[in-house]
């Protein structure tokens, strides 16, 4: 579908529709003063999504008001829930009219956010040709002299993110087809970035590139660089977090192994820290040096005990908010270094964001507290 096509059939678009896709429309929420200024912006922007919500055109609607990467923008804003949830820890870009505007890099930075454990980066990445995109979706049962692989292996193309040439990140996107817009030849992906991979303060260079991968079950090879897809430059941006204390901590124990409690917890717009202490925090957090094999599997023994008992008393966490909703937590993705006897253990949304202010109670652990 071209253009024209699109065009074409939006001058048959009754206005009434037009008026009520408006509601999707983020400069409806303007000032009167400022809304009339953009009233004529806002008719073509309101078109385009009228376009997409009656006739299914999807990502083709930038091309009649909108950039593709503001539409990317636009819906990772509506997809994360940062306005409806006033996310401050969001932080967008500024961003060109067309791909073709594009000028030195194959890559667009849209947005990051720093989740407590991660900097998430969203970016999109240029010239991505259909074929690209099929190579991305293909599996090979060959390795790359042309030798069949074992029946638990297979080479595949995978994009990946290098941090300054050093470490590498996968990148992510949850289907290649949906990130993907045939048109402008874009693909919208995502990448985490471990926090203490990122100094704060100091910009990095995270450069985009395809990499052709040979996995064997529990093991790949690092494989072989396919082509460079393009560099933007990442910061670790800040968060705000929301700490509250239990009236009461809220005890567990493990056994023969001690007693532990969970003492409150970090709230942030992409999940939860738990702040906890117990026997075993010393123990668990040395150096991992072992005098013999049988020190080890102790060792391992112990630390997967007290990882059970205490993801048991996570696993039944539950937000509450001020409009009456809840939200259930997910299990802990890490734990910290403990910091004297207390150790953190982060949990993060799966999808969205909340709004920490919203938070009017915690259950855990059988005990429901009221925030006020």
């Amino acid at each position: 579908m071209n253009r024209d096509q699109i065009l074409q059939m939006l001058e048959n678009i009754d206005d009434r529709f037009v008026t009520e896709a408006a509601r999707f429309d983020p400069v409806g929420r303007r000032s009167p003063t400022e809304r009339s200024r953009h009233m004529k912006t806002k008719r073509i922007v309101t078109l385009a999504l009228a376009a997409a919500l009656l006739l299914g055109l999807g990502a083709v609607a930038y091309a009649v008001g909108m950039s593709i990467y503001r539409q990317r923008q636009e819906e990772l804003r509506q997809e994360l829930q940062i306005d409806e949830n006033k996310v401050e820890d969001y932080v967008e870009y500024p961003v060109a009219q067309e791909p073709e505007e594009v000028s030195g890099s194959g890559a667009t930075l849209l947005s990051t956010m720093n989740d407590g454990e991660f900097q998430r980066i969203w970016v999109v990445l240029n010239g991505m040709t259909p074929e690209m995109i099929q190579q991305l979706e293909h599996t090979e049962q060959v390795d790359w002299e042309g030798r069949k692989l074992p029946a638990n292996g297979h080479r595949y193309c995978w994009i990946r993110a290098t941090l300054d040439g050093e470490s590498f990140f996968d990148a992510m996107s949850l289907n290649f087809q949906d990130g993907y817009d045939p048109e402008s030849q874009t693909l919208t992906t995502e990448c985490a970035i471990p926090l203490d991979e990122l100094e704060e303060g100091r910009k990095v260079t995270l450069t985009f590139v395809m990499m052709d991968t040979i996995d064997y079950e529990m093991d790949h090879s690092e494989g072989e660089l396919v082509c460079e897809l393009g560099s933007v430059e990442a910061e670790r941006t800040g968060q705000s977090i929301r700490t509250v204390w239990f009236p009461e901590p809220v005890p567990f124990e493990n056994g023969a192994y001690g007693k532990g409690v969970f003492l409150g917890a970090e709230i942030s717009a992409a999940g939860v820290n738990w702040i906890l202490r117990h026997d075993g925090v010393s123990q668990m957090y040395r150096p991992r040096s072992f005098a013999n094999e049988e020190e080890r599997l102790a060792y391992s023994e112990m630390e997967l005990s007290w990882i059970t008992v205490i993801e048991e008393v996570e696993r039944t966490a539950v937000l509450h908010f001020a409009d009456g909703t809840s939200r259930e937590v997910e299990p802990p993705l890490s734990s910290s270094e403990p910091e004297g006897d207390t150790v953190k253990d982060v949990c993060l949304f799966g999808s969205g964001t909340i709004d920490p202010d919203q938070v009017i109670g915690i259950t855990i652990g059988g005990k429901t507290f009221d925030l006020g």
